[in-house]
């Protein structure tokens, strides 16, 4: 989770929610963001990995645990409820449908393009493959698509409808840094962009984080498969 330091990421972020700042009522919620993105990326990099692994799970759970405080401090204050940072069990009435046609349909062309490569893995450690089907998808969504999305969703009025989902400015910000923590390259374009655009639309969508955790871990798993 993460292959830049923070502060190129940190710039990119302050560079992008730059045009909210014009606006009053959006001020706060451009603090609260850039705060709690600094502090998830601080508690990411500070526990050392646990002996042995070859994931960073400490990192992973406790950058999760800061976050998950914020958004309880939220949530209690009143100021952002639970659902409109994703935690939910309630889909939108007919959203799963088309979920889950566009999420079958995303994972089958990323697994057809990975196969095209040359590169092939020998063997997959057992904890790979459990890392991969568990932390980064529930970490990842409900830190990006899920606290940091719901408060630039505040300071951030304006909205597209793409595919039936009500897309705003908050939506690219939160996929740019997200996909901008993972690297710039070509290959990261290539694979990183497309499936947090995915997430992105599953979010807005379904108006869950149900569905992006899911296809996160899915897309991981996938890319391995792809590779064996």
């Amino acid at each position: 989770m993460g292959d830049l330091t923070a502060l190129p990421v940190l710039a990119l972020a302050v560079l992008l929610v730059l045009p909210g700042w014009r606006r009053s009522a959006g001020r706060g919620w451009i603090v609260a963001f850039l705060a709690t993105l600094a502090l998830f990326m601080a508690l990411l990099a500070l526990p050392p990995p646990l002996p042995g692994a070859r994931w960073n799970w400490s990192g992973g759970l406790l950058a999760l645990m800061g976050v998950s405080w914020i958004a309880a401090l939220l949530a209690r204050r009143g100021v952002l409820p639970w659902s409109a940072m994703g935690f939910t069990w309630q889909q939108r009435p007919g959203s799963w449908r088309a979920a889950l046609v566009v999420s079958a349909l995303v994972l089958s062309i990323n697994v057809l393009v990975t196969n095209l490569s040359d590169f092939r893995l020998q063997a997959v450690p057992l904890e790979t493959w459990l890392y991969q089907a568990t932390l980064p998808g529930l970490v990842e969504e409900c830190v990006f698509r899920g606290v940091l999305l719901a408060m630039l969703d505040r300071a951030f009025t304006g909205r597209r409808l793409v595919l039936g989902a009500s897309v705003g400015w908050g939506g690219v910000v939160v996929t740019l840094v997200f996909v901008s923590m993972h690297g710039v390259s070509a290959g990261t374009l290539l694979s990183v962009l497309p499936a947090a655009v995915l997430y992105l639309w599953l979010r807005v969508h379904t108006g869950s984080l149900l569905a992006p955790v899911l296809v996160h871990n899915l897309w991981n798993l996938s890319v391995y498969l792809a590779h064996l």
